[in-house]
């Protein structure tokens, strides 16, 4: 496996960052936002997490953390689309972004159209990251998914795989 997984901050039903150190010899970090966090640990990995850390090694990238817009864990959508705002967003996300996502760090979202929320919170929590990522430049991997959201990790395919500047007035269009 050209990747180890070598950190997890997680509590109970939340995972706030999984960090992926790939075989590039770099010490360059990429940070990825995606939607909600799979079941992926420091015990076990996962075909988002592997997929990811095969584009980012040829990338020349030695690091990557996931991190998310909603911390809650699950790999089934239907266990969490009940739940409310603050129990998807977890009670240190918010930190954990802010202090993985610094202005001379490359960010990267990538969670598809597949949400596991509503429109509204969704939405609310673009606003609320926008504020909190404010001079951070975002970028994708790919073509957009319907033309407003952020290809999934899992899908960083041939034909999909360059980096590109992601702006918010795309992911915020109603």
């Amino acid at each position: 496996m050209p990747y180890r997984i070598t950190h997890s901050d997680e509590e109970s039903n939340y995972r706030y960052m999984l960090q992926v150190r790939t075989d590039a010899p770099s010490a360059t970090t990429l940070n990825v936002i995606q939607c909600n966090p799979s079941m992926a640990s420091t015990s076990r990995s996962d075909s988002t997490v592997g997929k990811v850390s095969l584009w980012a090694e040829e990338q020349g990238f030695g690091t990557i953390q996931f991190l998310n817009l909603f911390a809650r864990r699950s790999p089934h959508v239907a266990s969490i689309s009940g739940l409310s705002y603050p129990e998807l967003v977890g009670t240190r996300n918010n930190e954990v972004l802010r202090h993985h996502c610094q202005p001379n760090s490359l960010l990267v979202c990538g969670w598809g159209a597949t949400l596991p929320v509503s429109k509204q919170q969704y939405h609310q929590r673009l606003l609320e990251l926008q504020a909190l990522l404010a001079g951070i430049e975002l970028n994708r991997v790919g073509a957009m998914v319907a033309g407003r959201y952020p290809r999934h990790g899992r899908m960083w395919n041939a034909g999909n795989r360059d980096l590109l500047p992601l702006g918010w007035d795309v992911l915020l269009e109603r």
